[in-house]
């Protein structure tokens, strides 16, 4: 699990002392593996406009773009990536910048003409996972600015902890923050949730098959849905915890499993039949998972199912490919539910499927902590769709076999023991 030094002091006034926290968290058992620096600025990588692009008939792999970088001066950079236009914002690392790979920038050229520096990708400054192309900036950035003062980015600490399976919350923020509050006497809040007002109620079918498998599975309904990139802090925190930004969407599910240990689930709420059915696989059944692979299923994988019964998701580990989130999607159906554990291992070894979501469940997630990571969702997806609507009376089906909510301890585990470790109980 990384954990990163400034998200962790969202959760409480811990500091910045990086050998006294990462001593106190391998006392808790939460060993530290390594402890390493994200987001140092590299001097000379400023802000510039695409001015116009242009092919070169003997250059077949790069083209000539040119740039303004905020002194009204045209200058000119060769460049192997096409995904950028006139007016686009873009990095430009100028003559002299020493890259974070070693390389200093100078004035070399492709048939006999110079390029008067670089244009970078977000990996190539360690601003994104994203490697493809030329990382386009945000409009509203004044040209000539450096590109991390502009985007707010900051040095930061990744602690990288090996958690072990007896402590599943510590796969989350809070779990961490909690117990490590606990040993230092921090006061530790858990993040915000989502404070607007409930749009008129829209609920979802949900029909559990087994319900020792599923005792617990929430269905909320959110419209307003426009998808788009993250905001920049949100994807940054995705890539500096090892996980690729996809959209606001995603990335927000990401989120709050990162946060809280609750794994949720984005569907296209147009595409699943208005209803949700869980149930065990027929053998020989197939599901084509978001990774694009065919998956044959057995009798003991649990599936989601839509109103027509028919897959779109293996319980706990992954989602189908049919009902993903795509630049049409307009409505969510956000699924927040507590699968068995044991089942979900099963699922992901059989089929060599370990996602973030499946380590999660089969350790164990909090069953009472559901309505706390909806609210959370909508916070963060509020940020980028301002029109958002959350609905009101949602589906939320709890059977008998779901683990009590109250838990016995034993007074001596107590302050800086593993009693925090599943605390069940609203996000609190």
């Amino acid at each position: 699990m990384k954990i990163l030094n400034s998200w962790l002091n969202e959760f409480g006034n811990f500091g910045t002392d990086v050998d006294k926290l990462a001593a106190a968290m391998t006392s808790l058992g939460l060993a530290v593996e390594s402890v390493t620096s994200v987001g140092a600025p590299v001097k000379g990588v400023v802000v510039a406009r695409v001015l116009r692009t242009e092919r070169h008939a003997d250059a077949a792999k790069v083209h000539r773009v040119y740039v303004d970088a905020g002194d009204g001066v045209e200058l000119h950079v060769w460049c192997g990536a096409f995904n950028m236009k006139a007016g686009d914002l873009i990095p430009l690392a100028t003559l002299g910048t020493t890259m974070p790979d070693g390389r200093v920038i100078t004035p070399r050229g492709i048939l006999g003409i110079e390029s008067h520096g670089m244009l970078c990708s977000g990996t190539e400054i360690g601003l994104s996972s994203d490697a493809d192309g030329i990382l386009i900036l945000p409009s509203n950035l004044k040209l000539g600015a450096d590109v991390f003062a502009a985007l707010g980015v900051f040095a930061d600490t990744v602690f990288d902890l090996d958690v072990t399976r007896n402590r599943p919350d510590c796969n989350g923020y809070l779990g961490v923050a909690r117990d490590l509050g606990a040993n230092l006497g921090v006061k530790v809040s858990p993040p915000a949730g989502d404070k607007a007002k409930k749009g008129a109620a829209r609920s979802l079918r949900v029909s559990i098959a087994d319900k020792q498998r599923c005792p617990r599975y929430n269905a909320t309904v959110m419209s307003g849905v426009v998808v788009t990139n993250s905001p920049a802090w949100i994807a940054r925190r995705l890539t500096n915890s090892g996980m690729r930004p996809i959209n606001n969407v995603v990335d927000a599910s990401n989120l709050v499993m990162l946060e809280l240990n609750q794994p949720t689930h984005a569907f296209d709420a147009d595409k699943i039949a208005n209803a949700f059915k869980i149930r065990c696989a027929r053998d020989k059944e197939t599901l084509v998972t978001l990774d694009g692979q065919t998956r044959e299923l057995e009798s003991s994988d649990l599936l989601i199912c839509d109103g027509k019964d028919m897959p779109i998701g293996l319980a706990g580990v992954m989602g189908g490919a049919s009902t993903e989130i795509s630049a049409t999607t307009r409505v969510v159906a956000l699924e927040t539910a507590f699968f068995e554990a044991s089942g979900v291992a099963r699922t992901a070894t059989r089929l060599g499927l370990r996602s973030e979501a499946s380590l999660r469940f089969e350790r164990g997630v909090d069953p009472y902590g559901i309505d706390f990571a909806v609210g959370r969702f909508a916070a963060l997806l509020r940020e980028s769709c301002p029109k958002l609507v959350v609905h009101a009376k949602g589906t939320d089906v709890k059977e008998k076999s779901l683990p009590p909510k109250q838990k016995s301890c034993r007074c001596e585990f107590r302050k800086s023991t593993a009693f925090s470790a599943q605390t069940f109980g609203e996000g609190d």
